[in-house]
C-alpha cells in the first residue's frame, strides 16, 4: 500500500465517524433531519392535496353538467334532421331517432359493438314495457283502480281521485299515466 492511499482512508474514516456522530450515513441518501419521519406520527396528517374538482369517474359531477348544458343536449336530440331513405327519398325525423336508425344499420351490418349496444337498449325498453303491463294487470285485476287494502276498514280504500289518469300499482310501485285519446270523446 502506498502512503497516499492510507491518508485517504484515514480521511474517510474521519468523515464516517463525524457523520455517524451526527446520525446520518453519508453513503446513503437520507433526507434532511427536518423532513424525516417522526416517531409516533402515522400517515399523512395534512391529507391528500386538493386536486381538480371533477375527475370524470363514475358518480362524479362533470364540469358543464348544469341545467343549460342539459337543455342544449335535449334541444339537439329533438332537432329535426333530414335522413336519406334506402329507396332514395328523404324524410325529416328527430336526431335521436336518426342516431338509433344509424345504430340499427351498423348492428345489422355486423358491427359487434353496435350489436351489443342495440341489444342492451332494446332489452331495457322491453323490460320497462313489461313492468308497465304487469302494473296495469295488477291494478285492473284487483278490482279497484287507485285503491289499496286497508286492514282497519277491512276493504279497499281509494288512494285519491285522479279521474283514472294516473294509475299506481301497489304491488310493484310502478305508476302509469294514461293519456286521453279522441276515441272516448266521440263515443
Amino acid at each position: 500500500m502506498t502512503e497516499g492511499m492510507i491518508e485517504s482512508t484515514d480521511e474517510r474514516m474521519g468523515d464516517d465517524f463525524a457523520a455517524s456522530a451526527a446520525g446520518a450515513n453519508p453513503r446513503k441518501r437520507t433526507p434532511p433531519i427536518g423532513q424525516r419521519f417522526v416517531k409516533g406520527m402515522s400517515g399523512n396528517p395534512a391529507g391528500r392535496p386538493p386536486g381538480r374538482g371533477a375527475t370524470g369517474t363514475r358518480g362524479d359531477r362533470l364540469p358543464g353538467a348544469d341545467q343549460p348544458t342539459r337543455a342544449m343536449i335535449l334541444e339537439e336530440a329533438y332537432r329535426m334532421v333530414r335522413v336519406e331513405e334506402p329507396d332514395g327519398s328523404s324524410v325529416e325525423i328527430p336526431a335521436h331517432r336518426a342516431v338509433f336508425r344509424a345504430l340499427t344499420r351498423a348492428a345489422m351490418s355486423g358491427n359487434p359493438i353496435a350489436q351489443r349496444r342495440w341489444t342492451t337498449i332494446v332489452q331495457a325498453a322491453e323490460r320497462e314495457q313489461k313492468d308497465v303491463q304487469i302494473a296495469l294487470f295488477n291494478m285492473l285485476e284487483r278490482g279497484g283502480v287507485n285503491e289499496r287494502y286497508c286492514a282497519e276498514q277491512r276493504g279497499f280504500v281509494p288512494l285519491w281521485t285522479s279521474d283514472d289518469d294516473i294509475m299506481i300499482d301497489g304491488v310493484s310501485g310502478v305508476s302509469v299515466v294514461r293519456t286521453e285519446t279522441g276515441e272516448e270523446d266521440g263515443a
